[in-house]
């Protein structure tokens, strides 16, 4: 069923589904494909059927199509029919980082103003879901996505639920779906009243812990879970003495035991927050405005990911300085990262030659030939791919000699690796041919193909 979309690289995996950064070759752009994680239907959990692992990931579909929001993600496609290894979704890929890793860059918790401007969005989100109405019911650091731009993007709707009488449930009596340190009392008892005020306590909970770098509870779980129903957290202001009057008190306000006595609506809590990062200034470096707050160094295997997207998206030019500056990191980084550092480099020497500039693109080649043909074993896929690039530039830079005895020497192995009708082994072929039958000619553009896969 996924003959489409070509699985990339891992992003992410939770209980339920495994998220790749995929790249559809009808559409040909990257994309972001989820299905149910493997290991889950192996297992067959106690906890959950078959049956209900379908219908909530069938059910996230749907609510993913229905909302149009910035801090949402957009459902591109989708197929909901068969059995659960079938089931998938294509998503827009969304780069960046998640709550969680910006939180441990930062130390734990985040200068004011930016804590401020993310829970604003945050809620901005809450209150498009809610007017649906659908509760996210699983709001955690790992679930928002911020963007270089510091946009939200609310990941995740895998257990949302969909309040009114008119939908069913997709739990059973007593299940308690969510992560403990961000649910809400009413979470936890056996009618499990859910709410929008439920996500408006999570969202509480988030914000606390942005600000004083901690959730409000925290411990084993049977000592969160009574915490959360019985006992009041330390005051916001009593942890961060710099955090607003204001703002202290919305926190606590949210964080409320009963739901009606938190805010009635993520919009009201959009409209308070607003004034106060807007209004605060800059928190960090100087020049910086609340509206745009720095940006983290983004992390080294999330820039990977970047410049793999642009590569797949045909955008070379933006692709080439991601790849020549990885290459360079990776490489001061020495052996143990030798592999990347070179897969790197001949990402950015295809960029060069898709841009026209051949003389760097078979510098680079050669350069890249030398240098693992001393360290790495003849079958090397990297290797090898490499070399066949070589050889046909050679060939389209008019030097037949030298492309003969590159490609003669890259044939054989591709064969035994790769296999006769492989794309690149019938273009090497291809090439074998006409320069040994002297019917070498110029070409445009040579046709070669990238094999290598971040």
């Amino acid at each position: 069923m996924l003959d489409r979309y070509e699985l990339r690289t891992q992003l992410g995996q939770g209980s339920m589904g495994q998220v790749w950064q995929a790249w559809d070759t009808q559409l040909k752009r990257p994309t972001a494909v989820k299905i149910i994680n493997p290991d889950l239907l192996i297992k067959q959990a106690n906890a959950i059927s078959h049956e209900d692992l379908a219908a909530r990931f069938c059910r996230e579909a749907e609510l993913g199509a229905r909302f149009s929001h910035p801090g949402l993600p957009t459902l591109y496609d989708a197929h909901l029919d068969g059995s659960p290894k079938d089931l998938y979704m294509v998503w827009e890929l969304v780069l960046g980082q998640d709550l969680t890793e910006i939180l441990t860059q930062e130390g734990g918790r985040l200068p004011v103003v930016r804590a401020l401007f993310l829970a604003a969005q945050i809620a901005d989100v809450l209150a498009c879901a809610h007017e649906d109405p659908v509760i996210h019911r699983d709001l955690k650091p790992a679930n928002i996505m911020i963007t270089e731009a510091w946009k939200v993007k609310l990941l995740d709707f895998g257990v949302a639920a969909i309040f009114g009488a008119d939908h069913p449930r997709l739990t059973q009596p007593g299940q308690i779906l969510g992560t403990v340190a961000y649910m809400a009392p009413e979470q936890f008892t056996d009618r499990g009243l859910i709410v929008p005020q439920t996500d408006i306590y999570a969202l509480g909970c988030l914000l606390y812990e942005m600000l004083t770098g901690q959730p409000p509870f925290t411990g084993d779980h049977a000592t969160v879970m009574d915490s959360h129903r019985h006992r009041p957290p330390a005051p916001v202001r009593e942890l961060r003495p710099d955090v607003p009057p204001g703002i202290g008190d919305l926190v606590m306000s949210m964080l409320a035991k009963d739901s009606a006595d938190r805010p009635a609506s993520a919009q009201l809590i959009a409209d308070q927050l607003a004034p106060h990062h807007a209004a605060s200034g800059p928190s960090t470096d100087a020049g910086t405005t609340a509206t745009e707050p720095p940006a983290s160094p983004v992390p080294l295997h999330i820039r990977i990911v970047q410049a793999q997207a642009l590569f797949d998206a045909g955008r070379f030019g933006d692709a080439l300085p991601a790849y020549n500056k990885l290459s360079a990191e990776l490489a001061a980084e020495g052996d143990e990262h030798a592999d990347e550092a070179a897969e790197a480099r001949a990402k950015a020497a295809f960029c060069h030659l898709r841009l026209g500039n051949r003389k760097e693109a078979l510098s680079e080649y050669e350069a890249l030939v030398l240098q693992l043909s001393q360290r790495s074993p003849t079958d090397s896929m990297l290797l090898l791919d490499v070399h066949s690039n070589l050889g046909l530039l050679q060939e389209a830079a008019h030097q037949p000699g030298l492309a003969l005895a590159t490609l003669a020497d890259a044939y054989p192995l591709l064969v035994e690796h790769l296999g006769r009708d492989a794309p690149l082994t019938t273009e090497v072929r291809a090439a074998l041919n006409r320069l040994q039958l002297g019917s070498s000619f110029p070409r445009q553009e040579p046709a070669i193909t990238p094999q290598l896969r971040a």
